[in-house]
């Protein structure tokens, strides 16, 4: 129990395979977040083709400690097993960008730790997005 992975890739990443992370014969529940690339965006001009993470040097060991923290912080009896992966690279509209899977001994417990884990990479991990649009326009977001 505790994270099991915790990771910045520049590699595909699906649900399954962080499913297949925090499944344990003894959790009752399993929370899953699929963060995917959308076509639109209320900030755009236009529809969104594709995306371009990139990320600090630091973002790595980041990642690490945020999943950590958040799961010291809400889990101290130890009952979660988190996995959690954010990509960078180049990515288009239905890509997968971010999932977080988080199994527990009861639905509640995982539902709480998933939603804290996305909020806290969200807000902490180091990654910045250029967004471009079908026009040939794009902008960064997360500067």
């Amino acid at each position: 129990m505790g994270v099991v992975l915790a990771e910045v890739r520049n590699s595909a990443v699906t649900a399954a395979e962080l499913l297949d992370l925090v499944r344990r014969s003894d959790a009752g529940a399993v929370a899953l977040f699929v963060g995917v690339v959308r076509d639109h965006d209320p900030q755009a001009s236009g529809a969104v083709v594709s995306l371009d993470y990139t990320c600090h040097p630091s973002a790595p060991e980041r990642m690490r400690e945020i999943v950590a923290g958040v799961l010291a912080s809400t889990d101290p009896g130890d009952g979660c097993t988190v996995a959690a992966t954010h990509r960078i690279g180049h990515l288009v509209v239905g890509d997968v960008a971010f999932v977080v899977a988080v199994s527990a001994p009861h639905r509640h417990l995982a539902f709480a730790v998933c939603e804290q884990v996305v909020e806290a990479v969200k807000a902490g991990l180091p990654v910045w997005k250029q967004q471009f649009e079908a026009d040939g326009s794009y902008r960064w977001s997360g500067l």
